[in-house]
């Protein structure tokens, strides 16, 4: 399943004079790639690894998941306008798919090693200068479970590694007035994304990479429309803020945020770029 996403939004630079225009559009892939990144570690970042988290089910055992072909299937929810599918597959050490004598689903907190989570979104969202209809896929798993993570209260890590796809659509006004409409056709990569668990709230990724391929479309009232590709590239230091990397430019993402928009997301060249 691909993103579709109707995007409009205002963005405008503190300096002065017209922005360029590859610049531009470097900032708008910048933008939609870290709105999926805040919503990848939503996911990760959930209680009990989201078993009970707002993204993830409650754990399976609970009438919010039935069990098919190895699975816990999870009926749909809704949370801030969006719709949640959520597949649910328990793993063994070597990464296979862990049940019981009947064939069903199995959980175990001593020989669960992963967890593998299938995930759709979509639906609408209004946010700051941002309005969005969208429709996502994630494929993510999670190993580490059963590392010495938690006996006697002492602390570790897990590893995410998985994958995404979309397919956006955005309308986006700068500052000058310009209209462009962007269709964006994108691939993910989750790469070894190192989280603390237990998860505490400064708890953000020690190391890893999330990078999005994109084809970008662009059509102006100006003419100056055409197919770019970018590649977005997003590195976790386990520091709050993390470089966002688009060509030559680069823009500082705070993973604290909520509610992303473009004006939460500083240009490291210019200082700031705060939406109006």
């Amino acid at each position: 399943m691909l993103a579709v996403a109707a995007v409009s939004f205002l963005a405008a630079c503190e300096n002065s004079g017209e922005p360029d225009p590859s610049s531009t559009l470097n900032f708008d892939a910048a933008v939609v790639a870290a709105d999926g990144v805040l919503e990848d570690l939503q996911m990760m970042h959930g209680p009990k690894l989201g078993l009970r988290g707002a993204v993830f089910p409650p754990l399976p055992n609970e009438s919010d998941c039935f069990q098919a072909d190895g699975q816990f299937q999870c009926h749909p929810f809704e949370r801030d306008g969006l719709t949640y599918t959520r597949t649910i597959t328990y793993l063994d050490e070597n990464g296979d798919p862990q049940t019981d004598e009947n064939g069903d689903p199995l959980y175990d907190e001593a020989t669960t090693d992963g967890i593998r989570y299938q995930i759709s979104v979509e639906g609408d969202f209004d946010r700051e200068w941002w309005s969005a209809s969208i429709d996502r896929e994630r494929d993510l798993t999670v190993t580490g479970l059963k590392d010495d993570n938690s006996e006697a209260g002492g602390d570790g890590v897990v590893t995410w590694n998985g994958s995404g796809s979309g397919y956006v659509e955005r309308s986006h006004h700068s500052d000058g007035g310009a209209f462009r409409l962007y269709t964006i056709e994108s691939s993910s990569v989750i790469g070894a994304v190192v989280v603390p668990y237990p998860r505490t709230e400064d708890g953000w990724p020690v190391s890893g990479t999330i990078t999005r391929a994109m084809t970008i479309t662009r059509e102006s009232d100006t003419g100056d429309g055409g197919t770019v590709t970018r590649t977005v590239t997003i590195e976790f230091t386990g520091e709050q803020f993390v470089t966002v990397t688009v060509g030559d430019d680069t823009y500082t993402l705070d993973l604290s945020e909520r509610g992303f928009g473009p004006a939460k997301m500083r240009d490291r060249h210019r200082q700031t770029m705060r939406g109006h």
